[in-house]
């Protein structure tokens, strides 16, 4: 009969391949790792197994090695002997490499869990604005017109008053081949307006828009091509911001 040590069956090349070799994986599949103790443990206790003679028939328990009897021992020297001689154990003997590749296996899920953790924790918030004060809120005013430079008119645009010399406007925009819209803040001088629907202006002109759940924001450094009164208010190098709540902008500053 051949024995499996003799010829390494396919299947435990294969799974020792996996728990030893440069791209071991065994660690993550408990049923292969279970399926590797199985085989080495079968392996090993062929390798140990006594060879009984051909005309003896052997009975042997998995773990426990065939013990010929002791030769009779006089009733006054048993007791004796009794409590020199060690008890004989018939524990299993377990697979040094098996306990090796659970205390491997329990390491990397360990490893796993710190590297999710380490990814939860590493996500830091991010201040909107960051940090800079809002100074005013800017609400429509009813009865102006959006310049047609901006787009259609449409029932859901809105116009705001002049703000320092400047005249911010909302207008919703189609964007990509689905058709979505989403709003876009248009800031002018007020006194260009005339120009803009003349298409004759060239200054100074900021836009800015949203897309979904993210907010229309435009923002700029103040320059020498904005109006005078708004360099009186927010001075040259100083940054403003504006942000559409879907009614209302809200004006930030860096200057206060």
């Amino acid at each position: 009969m051949r024995r499996m040590s003799d010829e390494i069956p396919e299947e435990l090349r294969r799974l020792r391949a996996r728990a030893y070799g440069p791209d071991a994986d065994i660690a993550a599949d408990p049923g292969a790792l279970q399926r590797l103790a199985e085989l080495e443990e079968q392996q090993r206790r062929e390798l140990v197994r006594p060879v009984a003679p051909a005309t003896e028939v052997v009975e042997a328990t998995e773990f426990v090695e065939a013990v010929p009897e002791d030769p009779p021992v006089p009733e006054a020297d048993a007791d004796a002997e009794a409590e020199e001689e060690p008890p004989r154990r018939g524990r299993p003997i377990r697979s040094r490499r098996v306990f090796w590749l659970w205390g491997i296996s329990l390491a990397l899920v360990a490893a796993l869990s710190s590297a999710l953790t380490v990814v939860s924790v590493s996500i830091l918030p991010v201040q909107t604005s960051a940090g800079v004060p809002q100074i005013a809120t800017l609400k429509p005013e009813d009865g102006r017109s959006i310049p047609g430079i901006f787009g259609p008119a449409s029932s859901d645009g809105r116009a705001y008053p002049d703000f320092y010399g400047m005249s911010a406007f909302v207008a919703y925009a189609q964007f990509g081949p689905d058709g979505e819209r989403n709003p876009c803040i248009f800031l002018t001088p007020t006194a260009t307006i005339d120009e803009l629907d003349a298409g004759g202006y060239s200054g100074f002109s900021q836009a800015g828009c949203g897309a979904g759940a993210f907010p229309a924001t435009l923002q700029f450094v103040v320059n020498s091509t904005v109006p005078d009164a708004f360099v009186e208010r927010f001075p040259r190098g100083s940054s403003v911001q504006f942000v559409f709540d879907g009614e209302n902008l809200g004006v930030f500053s860096d200057a206060g």
